[in-house]
């Protein structure tokens, strides 16, 4: 599978901020996140989106959509990173001008809600992108947490080097949750939008895929439901592996102590499969963001807790 990837950042470069979703809640975190940035040697232009507000989300979803399909268009913007995530990215799906994109192949990142952007890039340009760190929550991020370091370094060594990642560094306990070892092209991100965009036009349809999901404020019984009608579908039929990230105030409230942990019900509901699983890996809503490259090739081993990234994500 020819999947099209960006170009190398590199020093000097300048990379676009926008808001595709939930308007700015944290002004010193965005100052954070573009100084961090710009210490980093990279120039910075903020997208108007990133100073607005509407509704629940920054603009209105055409003006979204034309902001960001412009910073694709802009040669000199060589990098687009999302300011955060929330809940209308998706809004933007049928707005999109995928053939812009596939002519203009960038970095492009953020995490949460942004995956809906992530799968469709993948699907609709057949353009790997970056589900990884967004400007408040992680450029952002206090600079006296180690886990700030690690996001950062990931970062440049995904984004600058035109070599694999090779095996993710862990900073936190991973858990195996199915023994076994795979491979197959990285697709997913927060649940709420693997559950939304599965068997849509939005959603990679190549086979051999390794899933990788977290979630946040959403209690096991959902989790139960979103995995539950994904398995009765087929789902994880063309699935290889699993990497679960971090759940994030997850904990059970409507039906407390009634439930089994997430790892059985994944293990429950994924019974009928035999591909590994590892649980509690460094990416989601908590201080640790791995990169997790969308779309590419990936091998994993549950037993030994690797992640191995085994193609660049740039060229």
């Amino acid at each position: 599978m020819d999947i099209l990837k960006p170009l190398r950042l590199q020093q000097g470069d300048t990379i676009g901020i926008t808001a595709p979703s939930r308007h700015n809640i944290n002004d010193e975190a965005v100052k954070r996140g573009i100084q961090a940035l710009i210490s980093l040697g990279f120039k910075v232009e903020i997208g108007p989106t990133v100073r607005s507000k509407y509704r629940n989300t920054t603009a209105p979803a055409e003006v979204r959509a034309k902001e960001l399909i412009g910073f694709f268009e802009r040669p000199d913007i060589k990098a687009i990173v999302c300011m955060m995530g929330g809940a209308t990215s998706s809004q933007l799906l049928r707005l999109i001008d995928y053939n812009v994109i596939a002519r203009n192949p960038k970095i492009f990142c953020g995490m949460s809600d942004i995956s809906h952007l992530h799968l469709a890039f993948l699907s609709k340009a057949n353009m790997l992108s970056l589900h990884g760190i967004e400007l408040i929550a992680g450029f952002g991020a206090q600079k006296a947490n180690p886990a700030t370091k690690y996001n950062l370094d990931l970062f440049m060594q995904c984004c600058t080097n035109a070599e694999p990642l090779g095996t993710l560094p862990r900073l936190t306990e991973w858990e195996c949750w199915r023994s076994g070892q795979s491979s197959g092209r990285l697709v997913g991100g927060w649940i709420g939008a693997v559950a939304g965009m599965a068997r849509t036009q939005f959603w990679p349809a190549f086979n051999n895929k390794i899933l990788f999901w977290e979630a946040v404020g959403t209690e096991p019984h959902d989790i139960e439901r979103y995995l539950t009608v994904l398995e009765a579908d087929g789902f994880f039929d063309d699935i290889s592996g699993m990497i679960v990230g971090k759940l994030v105030d997850c904990e059970e409230k409507v039906y407390a102590s009634l439930l089994p942990s997430v790892r059985d019900i994944v293990l429950e509901v994924t019974r009928r499969y035999t591909f590994p699983i590892i649980g509690n890996a460094d990416f989601g809503h908590d201080v640790t963001n791995m990169p997790m490259p969308e779309g590419i090739l990936t091998q994993m081993n549950a037993q030994s807790l690797a992640v191995e990234i085994l193609e660049p994500m740039v060229k």
